[in-house]
């Protein structure tokens, strides 16, 4: 049986919080303890949006209360009348997470037949208390840098080997396996933009958003690699303009990770499109088709190298 980090924290948060309640001497002490197990989130940020919508959410709730109690009485219609002005209301007002816990923390004025102001404190202190603690935990998360540069050298890997394929399949072999590849890569790409969104939503006070930023480009990047290959299995000729897209795919993939070779490549690329126009005009429909599609491949691959440009040089260089 494998215990996790956040299992720890909410055990021992539960136990800190119902400690300090009962300290306090507050009534419903153990209280305390439910609202921390239920504020301890994944991610600091969103722990600190739970809280604030639940301590709303607590202020809306002691509003209806006194007025459920105050026209009906202290039974459970009165209680009954509460839910049903609060669930909407605070449905409404997007204060859901607070729901359950401030319906507890009403039926203590249900039970106590009294809504005065030690009651109305008592409660406050336990909610505050219940999700101070949990708070305080959720500042303590382990970095997730590790698994996160994980993805980045597996999707570059997997990047990678689509070039090199690519670069084999314009040699004219056919049993290349690059869509396995490119499904693969959609795969850690999504991986890792989301390991990339927890560690942000972690860092309270620094405001880096390089690897999230990195999977969204290496994101749109494979959607033009999709089409760069849709293009490939279109081409039935073995055409003498493959050659030189052949090294610069290669060339590609053994600089992927050197950001300054970027501007290179893109200016060969310019290059190749130039000769392309100015190559004598195809002599039959099949070489005119293959020619075509090489150059919406190549047209692609321009596209895919200027995401990364413009990745490098407002991501990277800003941040220098």
């Amino acid at each position: 049986m494998k215990i996790g980090l956040r299992t720890i924290k909410t055990a021992l948060g539960a136990v800190i919080a119902m400690v300090l309640a009962y300290e306090l001497k507050l009534d419903y002490w153990s209280t305390a303890g439910i609202i921390t197990i239920l504020s301890v989130q994944n991610t600091t940020r969103y722990s600190f949006s739970v809280a604030g919508l639940r301590i709303g959410a607590t202020i809306l709730a002691f509003g209806l209360a006194i007025l459920s109690f105050w026209l009906l009485g202290f039974n459970p219609w009165a209680f009954g009348l509460f839910l049903l002005l609060f669930i909407p209301l605070a449905m409404q007002l997007r204060l859901q997470e607070g729901i359950v816990v401030s319906a507890v923390l009403v039926s203590h004025f249900l039970l106590q037949k009294s809504y005065s102001w030690y009651w109305l404190s008592n409660e406050f202190e336990l909610m505050l208390i219940g999700v101070g603690v949990a708070l305080l935990f959720n500042l303590f998360m382990p970095s997730l840098m590790a698994q996160i540069k994980g993805f980045q050298n597996t999707a570059e890997d997997e990047l990678r080997q689509i070039l090199l394929q690519m670069a084999e399949q314009l040699t004219g072999t056919t049993d290349v396996p690059t869509w396995q590849h490119l499904g693969a890569l959609l795969t850690v790409i999504r991986k890792g933009r989301n390991w990339a969104s927890r560690q942000q939503d972690n860092q309270l006070l620094v405001e880096n958003d390089f690897y999230r930023s990195y999977f969204e480009m290496r994101r749109n990047q494979y959607e033009m690699l999709r089409q760069m290959q849709a293009n490939l299995d279109q081409i039935t000729l073995s055409l003498k303009e493959s050659a030189p897209i052949r090294e610069l795919l290669t060339e590609t993939a053994t600089t992927l990770a050197e950001p300054t070779k970027v501007p290179h490549l893109q200016k060969s690329v310019t290059k190749l499109q130039k000769k392309f126009d100015a190559a004598p005009l195809p002599t039959n429909r099949a070489e005119f088709e293959s020619r075509a599609h090489l150059y919406l491949f190549l047209l692609d691959f321009e596209t895919l190298l200027t995401l990364a440009g413009d990745f490098y040089e407002k991501v990277v260089l800003t941040e220098k």
